[in-house]
Order: C-alpha cells, then sequence, then structure tokens
C-alpha cells in the first residue's frame, strides 16, 4: 500500500503565518485531491527558493529531492504572491511528485494536471476555471499570502549614487538602455533606433 506521508509543517510565529506557513497549509489543504484521484502522494516539504534555472526562469516553483530520494522538496520562489496563480504552480509541482518516475509529464500525469484544472502542459500555465473553482475556499481559508513579493536589490545602482537609474527596453527587439527618473518623467523614454519609444521596466 502507498505511503500517503503527510506535508511537513511549521507552526505559525505568535505575529502570525510566514510564507511558508501558507504555502505548507494550502498544499496540505490540496494533498486531499491526489488520494482521491488514485495518486497518493509522498513525503514533501515546501519551502521558499527559486527555480535550478534562477531568478530570470518563468516558473514559479520547482522540484527537488533529498535523503536519496526518500522525501521530495518543492520551492516556489518568493518574488510572486498571487494566490492563485501560487497554488497552480504549486499543484503543478504535485502532480509531478505524484506520477513519479512512471510517467513525467506523459499520459498520466497530463490526466491528473487536466483533472485538477490544470492545462497538463510540460511547463507551468495560468490555472483553468475548474482550478480556480475548487481551490476557492481552501485560498479563502488560508488568507493573503504572507509577506510582499521581494525584489532584487538593484545592483547597477553604484556607491555613492544619489539617482537611480531606470531600466528601459524595447518590446519588440528587447534593446536596453537606462535613463535618469529626471527625464524619463520630464523628457519620455528613449527611443529604440529600429522600433520607436521603449518601455520602463518594472
Amino acid at each position: 500500500m502507498p505511503n500517503k506521508g503527510s506535508t511537513k509543517s511549521a507552526s505559525s510565529p505568535s505575529s502570525g503565518k510566514v510564507r511558508e506557513d501558507w504555502l505548507r497549509e494550502v498544499a496540505t489543504a490540496m494533498r486531499g485531491w491526489f488520494d482521491d484521484l488514485g495518486f497518493p502522494l509522498p513525503d514533501f516539504d515546501v519551502r521558499t527558493g527559486f527555480p535550478s534555472v534562477g531568478r530570470r526562469s518563468p516558473n514559479i516553483t520547482d522540484s527537488w529531492t533529498q535523503d536519496n530520494g526518500a522525501t521530495y522538496v518543492i520551492l516556489v520562489r518568493p518574488d510572486r504572491s498571487e494566490e492563485t496563480e501560487v497554488a497552480a504552480a504549486l499543484a503543478f509541482q504535485m502532480c509531478r511528485i505524484a506520477v513519479g518516475d512512471r510517467d513525467q509529464h506523459g499520459y498520466l500525469f497530463r490526466h491528473l494536471a487536466i483533472s485538477l484544472g490544470l492545462k497538463g502542459t510540460r511547463n507551468e500555465s495560468p490555472p483553468g476555471a475548474l482550478f480556480k473553482e475548487i481551490t476557492k475556499s481552501i485560498l479563502e481559508t488560508a488568507g493573503p499570502l504572507p509577506s510582499p513579493e521581494i525584489q532584487q536589490i538593484d545592483k547597477d545602482k553604484a556607491p555613492g549614487q544619489t539617482s537611480r537609474m531606470i531600466k528601459v527596453s524595447c518590446s519588440e527587439c528587447g534593446y536596453v538602455a537606462r535613463v535618469s527618473r529626471k527625464w524619463l518623467s520630464e523628457v519620455g523614454p528613449p527611443h529604440c533606433p529600429l522600433h520607436g519609444p521603449m518601455v520602463p521596466d518594472g
């Protein structure tokens, strides 16, 4: 009989939940779906971290093993805070863990993901209407995802620099330039040599 295991939990501090408390609570609430569909989950934990390909990856989550494959760890990046989007990415990795090596991204994975209202594609994708419906009560109970999104410190700001240079880019070709906030607000963004006005990042 498969070992259903349990998602490791962490007690919330007296001041309220931290981000990982919220992630584990939502993962625990979604675990029952997998049992009902005949895909019991092994032990896994949910932690905050960036995907293996780094911060620039569009993926919100990544999954790893530890203890020689005895347990799994799902990493959820800390710079995303839209609850349904994060929950869908978490469910995506739970599908991967549930099917294991039997059918990685094959028929079983697709069947399981679609049954939960995900698109069943090889990569994370926006949640469908079914997923939003079945997670509505879970997310209402969990409340807002604690702590705001983190942002990387601006590495381009040199010591002693008093004004931050704003990065602008061309939406057509990716051409990049930097301009001070003063000129951006008073004159507007610079122009790409090929495609016209550029777009400020952020």
